[in-house]
């Protein structure tokens, strides 16, 4: 086994930490477009959600109507 010192040990801790600190920043910070990709993405299922509604209210009187 080869010989581990004190100081090699806590250089790593110190490259382990800041690995994760440097993740964990990555992972908090948002990105710049994902507001604007989250208001498309909610503002398309708004609408596709509504389409649906439409249609079926629509294929439903139409077969009334027969």
């Amino acid at each position: 086994m080869p010989n581990l010192n004190s100081s090699n040990i806590d250089s790593n801790k110190k490259k382990w930490l800041r690995l994760g600190v440097v993740g964990l920043a990555l992972l908090l910070i948002p990105r710049r477009s994902s507001l604007k990709a989250d208001s498309k993405l909610a503002a398309n299922a708004e609408n596709e959600v509504n389409n649906k509604v439409a249609n079926k209210f629509t294929k439903e009187d139409e077969s009334a109507l027969k």
